[in-house]
This record gives C-alpha cells, sequence and structure tokens, in this order.
C-alpha cells in the first residue's frame, strides 16, 4: 500500500527488535529503534537509530546532517557495548514474559491477560508468520479484577522488587501505568475505544528468576 501510494514504509521496532522480527527484510523502507531500551539495555542511555534500505539511505544521512540527529560518542559506546548481550538478555526476558502471562491468567485478582503467545490473539496467525519461532516478545499487559486507579496505585505501591517505570528493555522487570504514564494525553473516551482502562498496567519483563518477578506481582495483587 506504501509503495503504491509513493510512500516510504516506516516502522517503529523498539518493542521487537531484531531478535523478533526485521521488518526490512518484510519490505519496510526505514527501521527506527529506541537505543534506550533492549538495544542499550541497561536502562542507562538515551539514543535512538535509524536504518534504512539502500533507496533511502541517503535520505536518512541528508537528513541527519541536516537536522543533526547524530548520537554522540558515549551514547554509542554504551549502545554497542548493549548490543553485545542483547540476544541473550532479550530471549531470557521473552521466556520470562511468557511464564508471567501463564501465571497470571490463572491468578484470582487478575481478569485478563494480553500477551502475544495466547493462541487466541486477534493477531495469532500475523505472530505465527512474521516473529521469530519460540519468541513472543517481553511485554505483556493484564487488568486487575475490580480495581480502579486508586487500587491500581495501591498494587502498584506494594511492589518490592518490580520497578514503576515508564520506560522498557532494561535488565529488571518494569511496570507502567498507562493512564497515567504512555496514554496519559489520550482523552478516556478514546483509551476506552482503544481497550486502555482504569485497571490496565504493562509489564517489561527483566532477566531476573521468574520465580521472583511472579512473587513479586503475587503478593502485591493479593495485598501482602
Amino acid at each position: 500500500m506504501a509503495r503504491a501510494a509513493g510512500a516510504a514504509l516506516v516502522v517503529d521496532s523498539t518493542f521487537a527488535t531484531p531478535m523478533l522480527m526485521r521488518p526490512l527484510d518484510l519490505g519496510a523502507s526505514i527501521v527506527v529503534h529506541s537505543a534506550t531500551k533492549y538495544l542499550g539495555g541497561h536502562g542507562d542511555v538515551l539514543g535512538g537509530i535509524v536504518v534504512s534500505d539502500e533507496e533511502h539511505h541517503e535520505v536518512v544521512r541528508t537528513l541527519s546532517r541536516v537536522v543533526g540527529g547524530t548520537l554522540g560518542p558515549f551514547e554509542s559506546y554504551l549502545t554497542m557495548r548493549g548490543i553485545k548481550t542483547l540476544a541473550l538478555r532479550f530471549e531470557r526476558q521473552c521466556q520470562n514474559a511468557k511464564k508471567l502471562a501463564g501465571c497470571l491468567a490463572g491468578h484470582p485478582n487478575v481478569d485478563r491477560v494480553y500477551y502475544c503467545a495466547d493462541p487466541h490473539h486477534p493477531d495469532a496467525a500475523a505472530i505465527s508468520s512474521l516473529f521469530t519461532p519460540g519468541l513472543f516478545g517481553a511485554i505483556l499487559s493484564f487488568e486487575l479484577k475490580d480495581a480502579a486507579k486508586a487500587e491500581v496505585m495501591q498494587f502498584i505501591n506494594r511492589l518490592r522488587m518490580v520497578v514503576p517505570g515508564s520506560s522498557l528493555g532494561d535488565v529488571h522487570t518494569l511496570l507502567l501505568y498507562p493512564i497515567m504514564a504512555s496514554h496519559r494525553d489520550v482523552s478516556p473516551k478514546m483509551r476506552e475505544r482503544m481497550g486502555i482502562r482504569e485497571n490496565l498496567v504493562r509489564v517489561a519483563a527483566g532477566i531476573e528468576a521468574v520465580e521472583d518477578i511472579m512473587a513479586d506481582l503475587d503478593a502485591a495483587l493479593r495485598g501482602a
């Protein structure tokens, strides 16, 4: 569709990383990543990466020179250092996310879990054909049962190991409350249409022992 319109297809592949999917191989023109997330991997670098196909290479380079979007030397070093362990980290994070999704799906205080490994996922066919076999990403979301904003905040405040934060891709597990972070500027009516309700939280699985992550979430869910 993009090519038919004479447009370049730009894909933000931050959540997927090259480990899960490679959009250029699937026909995208340009791919962008937040290096702050999985590529850097340790929550200690601010940066971004733009990768293009041959057709758009000179355009991207020209824009970087004119606009000044060039990563600093130290940020480049931190990102390159992080990429060395990307495969190990991301595989572990995907494994942890899948196990967490399974455990949370049966939790009495959880209403619903959203994760790409779910065979009933509306995009299951696309996930099966596009994702690297055996990997389903390191991000999951779940809804707390019968919870409004106040109850969700209490749950978050009870966490002891999982870190409340608006980022993702770090080595430690991060939990985000969309209505106060990623989707705070979206109207309540639009959030409802998107399925982002007051009882929804997002988890970016880290590399800790999954039993420890689940124990922390379980204790917070149960009010311990």
